[in-house]
């Protein structure tokens, strides 16, 4: 396999919690004690600053800043050595000119650091002799102090578990300042910005993530390692990788295949044409192989594969979900129930372009759904009912009567409407808003949402929803918010159903 180093040193650990806690990177991601090298008290000047801010925005241990001219950074008494510090960190974070940086790594292993973040760029990727010299010498003054670090040429870590579960606090490296909601989906990437820079749209879509590791040139640390702490991480269900090259081909393949059949794992390869691989080169150094031999890797270990971060995104939100409740399709029959033709054509479109199967119901399913949907409706699947005036029936009785037909396994369903809009618009014209109109935000969840939402989940059917408005609108907050999966269009929804059906398939064969 192209750019793969075989090498058989790294083991599996076990699912238990003190091998966890003794795993070389739990420190990293938990330490109780930083000493920063590179802020000072401009937050504008250097990244280094920016990224102290975020440091000790969420970090609830002890910050050490180390400056040759400062007393003070950041509200933090300065120290002009590492060596003067009066204990030893659990981690040293290091964003400096490279030629710097040995010496201070140097320092930082006399001192008794075992684990560090070097985010300083200049080395491998800058594809000068001077970068591949300074990348030997930390090298060389890693192994000699037993010395594990991520990077260089990374931005580092985001916890979001460190400390508590409520976000209260967090340990965030990168430079970005915007903290995504909690879950369980954990990101690893060869970019920084992969990394960090998705965590507003992370929010917008209703990704819940825990921890994302920017690994950046793996000079110390790899994908493999990271991994294979993530598989026996209990605040991580779901995987999402950003791959540029991959070092140790062996260990990946059969790690991913270990991971893949408990946790989801969704990758991006970036590499494959010749203008990408220019860019890695110049960006970490990698050296990008075959996207076809990627694709191969991805296929044969269970990796879901995608070149879109927003279905990146989609995808990983997805399988969060099916993880959280044990919501996995037995099967590829989808039922779809809509309010509009024009939707219900393109998400069977959607379906069977993704090879999930729209069947046409019974003549005793649709015998019985006719009593629920107007005489111009199709009851045979999908269902457009075009103009509906009982909430309950369209959101739970038809539902139901799927589901408990045993004809479909799993629901997409297209008729979520924030009326607030509608009311602003009425009470603009004059006319008076009937104030059981005016409460329906309120009894939306408790009288219509929550009773299908625990039917779907009692007979194991997932049912997606969607619309034709934004995330921003109140009820689609509510949506997200409740863990219930929503979405603005209209494809989405069937895209994600077909990659969480062909999981459940995969999943399936090691059950």
């Amino acid at each position: 396999m192209a750019n793969f180093k075989e090498n058989s040193s790294t083991l599996p650990i076990k699912a238990n919690d003190n091998q966890l806690r003794n795993h070389f990177l739990y420190k990293i991601l938990n330490p109780e004690s930083i000493c920063i090298f590179g802020a000072n008290n401009d937050l504008l000047s250097t990244m280094g600053s920016m990224q102290m801010r975020n440091i000790k925005t969420g970090f609830k241990g002890k910050i050490y800043p180390i400056h040759l001219k400062l007393e003070e950074v950041q509200g933090y008494k300065a120290y002009k050595s590492v060596l003067d510090l009066p204990g030893i960190p659990d981690l040293a974070f290091i964003i400096l000119p490279p030629h710097i940086v040995p010496q201070i790594l140097e320092e930082c292993g006399r001192k008794g650091i075992k684990r560090a973040i070097i985010t300083s760029g200049g080395f491998r990727e800058s594809r000068h002799s001077d970068g591949n010299t300074l990348s030997e010498k930390i090298d060389e003054i890693a192994k000699r102090y037993n010395i594990r670090f991520i990077g260089p040429n990374c931005l580092g870590v985001y916890n979001g578990w460190y400390g508590s579960d409520t976000n209260e606090h967090y340990l965030m490296t990168f430079w970005p300042y915007f903290v995504p909601d909690l879950g369980k989906i954990s990101i690893i990437s060869q970019s920084g910005t992969i990394a960090a820079q998705t965590f507003w749209q992370a929010k917008n879509l209703g990704v819940k993530i825990g921890k994302s590791i920017s690994i950046g040139n793996e000079r110390n640390i790899d994908i493999v390692d990271i991994l294979e702490f993530c598989k026996n991480d209990p605040q991580t269900d779901v995987i999402g990788l950003y791959i540029e090259e991959i070092k140790r081909g062996k260990e990946f393949i059969r790690l991913a295949r270990e991971i893949t059949s408990i946790k989801p794992i969704v990758g991006i390869y970036a590499g494959g044409t010749e203008a990408a691989t220019r860019s890695i080169m110049s960006h970490t150094g990698a050296i990008a192989g075959d996207s076809k031999i990627y694709e191969g890797v991805f296929k044969e270990t269970g990796i879901i594969s995608t070149n879109s971060v927003i279905d990146f995104l989609y995808y990983l939100r997805t399988f969060s979900y099916a993880q959280s409740y044990n919501l996995f399709p037995k099967g590829k029959r989808v039922g779809i129930i809509t309010s509009s033709g024009g939707s219900a054509t393109l998400m069977t479109k959607t379906c069977d372009l993704y090879g999930l199967e729209v069947p046409e119901f019974s003549k005793e399913l649709q015998k019985e759904l006719s009593n629920y949907i107007p005489h111009t409706a199709s009851g045979s699947n999908p269902i457009d009912i075009t103009f509906f005036e009982n909430f309950y029936e369209f959101f739970v009785t038809i539902p139901k009567l799927i589901m408990n037909s045993g004809e479909v396994d799993c629901i997409l369903f297209d008729g979520v409407w924030d009326f607030g809009e509608v009311i602003n618009m009425i009470e603009k014209s004059g006319s008076p808003v009937d104030e059981k109109i005016k409460d329906f935000p309120k009894i939306f969840y408790p009288g219509f949402l929550k009773p299908i939402i625990r039917f779907m989940r009692k007979k194991f059917i997932p049912m997606f929803f969607c619309g034709p408005q934004l995330y921003s609108y109140p009820l689609y907050k509510e949506f997200l918010n409740r863990d219930i999966p929503i979405f603005e269009l209209w494809d989405e929804a069937p895209k994600c159903m077909s990659m969480l059906v062909n999981y459940s398939e995969y999943r399936t064969k090691f059950s």
